[in-house]
């Protein structure tokens, strides 16, 4: 009876947080004003949606950097990394807030408690794994998307 009792309450504790893992939605930690941006996207589909952004000369042999001003109320700023090969897809953005009292008040809502370390890791329900950190007054989400500089790192 103690063995069922045991495996009734490790089913209980494991089912829920293994569906919401796979459950995982990027758009649930991003910024209301950035929704629109899709981890994933293509450059050109980001260029479409995206009129104030603009590309940086910060390009190299694996990312393309697009530089937006204009992202939302309590942004200074959002870079966003692209994958350089293939569709060219959106993997990275790096969200600078305007002080970080709004970047707390965003991580509090948005984000909740660090649950890996200091800094916040999911697994998407494609089995990517999606991490977020933050420093100063900026936020760093970040996918790990195959042939981006995070899929071999990060172990997906």
């Amino acid at each position: 009876m103690k063995s069922y009792v045991g495996t009734f309450l490790t089913f209980c504790v494991l089912v829920p947080f293994i569906s919401s893992a796979q459950k995982f939605n990027t758009k649930t930690v991003v910024p209301k004003s950035l929704n629109q941006f899709n981890f994933g996207m293509s450059l050109d589909d980001f260029t479409k949606k995206n009129k104030s952004a603009s590309s940086t000369e910060g390009r190299s042999e694996f990312r393309i950097e697009y530089l937006d001003k204009n992202a939302g109320d309590n942004i200074k700023q959002v870079t966003y990394y692209f994958d350089a090969e293939n569709e060219k897809p959106l993997y990275e953005m790096i969200i600078q807030f305007k002080d970080v009292a709004a970047l707390d008040a965003h991580c509090s809502k948005k984000l909740g408690a660090a649950n890996d370390g200091k800094q916040w890791k999911w697994t998407t329900k494609e089995g990517y794994t999606f991490k977020a950190w933050r420093f100063g007054s900026t936020l760093v989400l970040a996918l790990g998307l195959p042939s981006t500089e995070w899929e071999k790192e990060w172990d997906n």
